[in-house]
């Protein structure tokens, strides 16, 4: 029996692709909760451990480039998390664009 951990790919696409899964299942047309949804959902998709924000970082160069929203003199590990959170909160309000996009094109507003 091979350890799943092992065979664990660390790919930012997968985790935008679990936050998606999770915001299909509960945006339900609240447009005015849809700020804390988004960010509620990116923010629990983050992985806590250093060993998994590392491996992602390891796969995703773009991972550790600073970004404003790790404060000040922030270490390796809180630039991982905040660039995590503006992409998974990028593709979050991409994806409810295209819903909104799609019911108006559709007329089903």
């Amino acid at each position: 029996m091979k350890n799943e951990a092992y065979n664990k790919k660390y790919y930012t696409e997968d985790l935008i692709e679990g936050a998606i899964d999770e915001l299909q299942e509960r945006f339900v047309g609240e447009e005015d909760e849809i700020d804390d949804i988004i960010a509620e959902i990116a923010d629990n998709n983050i992985p806590i451990y250093t060993y998994d924000l590392l491996q992602y970082a390891s796969n995703n160069f773009d991972l550790i480039q600073q970004n404003d929203l790790a404060g000040d003199n922030p270490d390796v590990i809180k630039i991982i998390q905040a660039n995590m959170y503006d992409i998974l909160t990028e593709e979050l309000y991409g994806y409810v664009s295209k819903i909104q996009d799609n019911k108006k094109e559709t007329g089903k507003e």
